[in-house]
């Protein structure tokens, strides 16, 4: 069976843009993939490790270059959408025949996607997208390569001039749960237990019900159904553009509790408390079935928590991975950028003191886009409120950690109390001493 892929046809002046800068560049294909059908949303352009000099040929490009490229672009992604394939801009055909450099560039992106179970980095189908754009006949010539298998298959791939439409879903999943740790777990590096609270947010929200609307609706309905915010079957306005309000998605997760003969005391050592919200906005096919929004829906919240986490954890200092005291940690926020020319939007993550200029910065590096305008970046989450761990904590420079020290507290206190004690004593005896 052909593999088929559709683009906006506005996205033709990329590869023209591209192959100016240079003769020979590789780069990612970014969308959804549905039922055999690829749905492209951006390429994005891999910069060479080297500044000082260019790409000559496939034969130049770093494979792990390429592979970290993915993943970050990965994580910037809304949940439903994936790295699909591979662009080369170059003057020689690399796909008749295929050239080994290809598959090997391709089967390194996909086995390091796959490190990060919650990257969802891999769509279900281990099918990679390859187009080749010729800058010498201007010319697209594109084949479909199976990972793993090593099987090369005809593609068809064809720039549209109709709008791709979308179905849009918006979420808001709020977080206030407290992990337990273990007497003998205190000692574990903070990632160990990021992990562990990973996994159970991700079995939580697998066990969860998904309301669409306010309704509970079958796993195999079509999002397009659901009442009266259907896709219009035309679309007059230009870009990936839907007039539709997007569906609301409320999660109702399970109480663990019900079974009160399953409890058990244990000792514990210390806790860790998460609480918050993730923003989700996806745009998805407007065919898909509520299961399948549903699992996009997941994908989003855990590629977003799990993005973050790495993010703060990667901007810790060695002294603050070995704390041993009370702190309160605030990981990056979401933002979201709307994609050139399309309502689809991308997300970056800002820490606590950065703002659109640190986004505009990634966008250039990851996905080779350009924003001129800081009011782009839509601020969706906005900055924690830590106002009621404040009291308990001890001021500190650093907006992300707020540490808090109850032993020199119980110091302090101590040192009052034999002061007033003193002043005490002294009191008694002056007066003791005026009496006679």
């Amino acid at each position: 069976m052909v593999r088929s892929a559709v683009a906006d046809d506005r996205l033709l002046s990329y590869f023209h843009t591209v192959a100016k800068q240079n003769n020979f560049s590789v780069g990612l294909i970014l969308g959804q993939s549905v039922s055999g059908k690829d749905y492209v949303i951006h390429f994005a352009k891999t910069s060479h490790e080297s500044k000082d000099s260019a790409l000559k040929g496939i034969n130049d490009v770093n494979e792990e270059w390429v592979a970290d490229h993915a993943r970050q672009a990965t994580r910037m992604l809304p949940g439903g959408m994936h790295v699909l394939g591979l662009f080369v801009v170059a003057p020689d055909d690399v796909l008749s025949p295929f050239s080994p450099k290809v598959k090997s560039i391709l089967n390194r992106v996909h086995k390091h996607l796959e490190l990060q179970k919650y990257l969802f980095g891999n769509p279900p189908n281990s099918e990679k997208l390859v187009l080749h754009y010729s800058t010498t006949s201007h010319q697209f010539t594109s084949k479909s390569f199976e990972v793993g298998v090593g099987s090369v298959k005809p593609a068809d791939f064809k720039f549209v001039t109709s709008p791709i439409k979308w179905g849009t879903i918006q979420c808001k999943y709020q977080i206030d749960q407290v992990y337990h740790i273990g007497e003998n777990e205190s000692d574990w590096p903070l990632k160990k237990h990021m992990g562990i609270i990973l996994d159970r947010m991700s079995r939580n929200l697998k066990s969860s019900v998904f309301l669409f609307d306010g309704e509970l609706k079958e796993g195999e309905e079509s999002i397009e159904s659901i009442g009266k915010k259907k896709i219009p079957r035309s679309n007059k306005s230009s870009g990936h553009e839907d007039h539709s309000k997007p569906l609301q998605v409320t999660i109702l997760q399970p109480y663990d509790g019900s079974d009160q003969n399953s409890f058990e005391i244990s000792e514990t050592g210390n806790q860790i408390r998460i609480f918050g919200h993730v923003f989700t906005k996806l745009w998805v096919c407007p065919k898909i079935s509520v299961g399948d929004a549903s699992y996009a829906v997941i994908q989003d919240i855990m590629r977003s928590l799990s993005t973050r986490l790495e993010m703060h954890w990667d901007s810790l200092t060695e002294e603050e991975h070995a704390e041993d005291i009370n702190s309160v940690h605030e990981p990056p926020r979401r933002v979201l950028i709307s994609l050139p020319n399309s309502s689809i939007a991308i997300s970056d993550y800002l820490f606590p003191g950065e703002g659109p200029q640190d986004a505009k910065i990634s966008l250039e590096e990851m996905l080779d886009i350009e924003i001129h305008d800081e009011g782009d970046v839509v601020d969706v989450e906005g900055q924690a409120d830590l106002t009621e761990f404040y009291n308990d904590a001890v001021e500190s420079d650093s907006e992300e950690v707020v540490t808090k020290k109850p032993a020199e507290s119980k110091s302090l206190y101590y040192i009052a109390l034999g002061v007033a004690l003193l002043i005490l004593i002294i009191s008694l005896v002056t007066h003791f001493i005026q009496q006679k």
